[in-house]
């Protein structure tokens, strides 16, 4: 039975213990519960802003005048200027997470219906915006070279000079080659401080010899990832230099100090002649080193792309950009079935909707070719 349904009790009138119970329903876990959790609780603020605390107080008028506030921020977004902007499709992703809430609550009764399914709510906010395989971010052929390259003339510079930095340098050479062959998404193999679960990947977890990686997945369950061989050097020069004292060391360290500092014990002080860095006092001292966050490997790929002069259309190459690339250049180069082991997608269905456009292409082609034939 679901918590607060006693038959007992008519269940929870107020807008925060809805939610609250909601929240705690089912199987929601890890990154989607805490985006749940943040877009529900901006909308009761809002609604509590203007005195609506109860859950019979909420009908369509008030929902229309909710989705116009979002549009208002849709509309702030896009001045530079303005602050709180959003953008169309997280406008509409707050209006699903609200929804699906409200028909928990009919569901069970709460409300006899879903006031936010109404037209002329979602006629307040602009058209949803379509998902356009051919507009998302691909590493393509010539970004991975670009990159890769890069890297690699980096690695072999901080060696060559014996560089502090050396550590960091094959960090970031091994957690581009990783992105760019392995097709894992970023949230697998580096750290999210809302999901406790999701602490990076560990060297136990890194298997060179058998070609794998073991990861959470999106689905929060261990999963067996493919690492190819590009990948296996700059990991085992990663490992040498790095010199885990425990295999249950990050791969891919952070070397953000007040984060290690926090690691470290609280009596401990860096000596004042020290020329070692603090990943070195971390292995010294046994202490577990922080792995590199997501928000981190971002700004690792932003400071690389700005470094070597890669530009995309204004923006940087980003994680999932890698993960798109190499399914793309397997579904090119092999087919869709490699493309979906490689990416782990459960339905084949998936796989095909985020490559649509080489299909489309590829039937022009053969489409040209009949007619000039014909």
């Amino acid at each position: 039975m679901e918590p607060g349904h006693d038959a007992a009790s008519p269940g929870p009138q107020t807008v925060e213990d809805a939610i609250e119970e909601f929240l705690n329903s089912g199987t929601k876990s890890g990154n989607y519960k805490s985006n749940l959790r943040s877009g529900l609780e901006k909308w009761r603020g809002w609604l509590t802003d203007r005195g609506i605390t109860e859950l019979n107080a909420i009908d369509k008028r008030v929902m229309a005048k909710y989705a116009e506030h979002l549009h208002q921020r849709i509309t702030a977004g896009q001045t530079p200027t303005v602050d709180g902007g959003i953008s169309a499709a997280t406008a509409w992703t707050y209006l699903d997470y609200i929804s699906a809430f409200l028909d928990y609550c009919v569901e069970w009764d709460y409300i006899p219906h879903n006031p936010a399914q109404k037209g002329i709510v979602k006629g307040e906010l602009p058209d949803r915006p379509t998902s356009d395989s051919s507009a998302q971010q691909f590493w393509s052929p010539n970004d991975r070279k670009e990159l890769i390259t890069y890297v690699d003339d980096k690695a072999v510079e901080a060696i060559d000079e014996g560089d502090l930095q050396a550590v960091t340098t094959l960090r970031d050479r091994a957690l581009v080659y990783v992105l760019a062959y392995s097709g894992v998404r970023g949230g697998e193999i580096l750290a999210d401080p809302r999901d406790d679960r999701r602490v990076g990947l560990r060297w136990k977890h890194v298997e060179i010899e058998d070609n794998r990686i073991t990861v959470l997945g999106k689905d929060q369950q261990w999963e067996s990832a493919q690492l190819p061989k590009q990948t296996h050097h700059p990991l085992r020069q990663l490992r040498r230099a790095l010199d885990p004292p425990a295999e249950e060391w990050p791969v891919f360290p952070s070397n953000h100090a007040p984060s290690i500092y926090s690691k470290l014990p609280d009596e401990w002080e860096r000596p004042a002649d020290d020329d070692q860095s603090l990943l070195d006092h971390c292995r010294t001292l046994r202490v577990m080193a922080p792995a590199l966050s997501t928000n981190g490997g971002r700004n690792v790929l932003k400071r690389i792309c700005d470094e070597a002069d890669i530009d995309i259309d204004g923006e940087y190459l980003k994680p999932h950009g890698g993960r798109r690339g190499a399914g793309e250049t397997l579904y090119r180069e092999l087919d869709a079935a490699a493309a979906q082991r490689a990416l782990r997608h459960k339905d084949p269905a998936t796989t095909s909707k985020m490559y649509s456009h080489i299909d489309a292409s590829e039937l022009a082609e053969d489409t040209s070719e009949a007619f000039d034939n014909s």
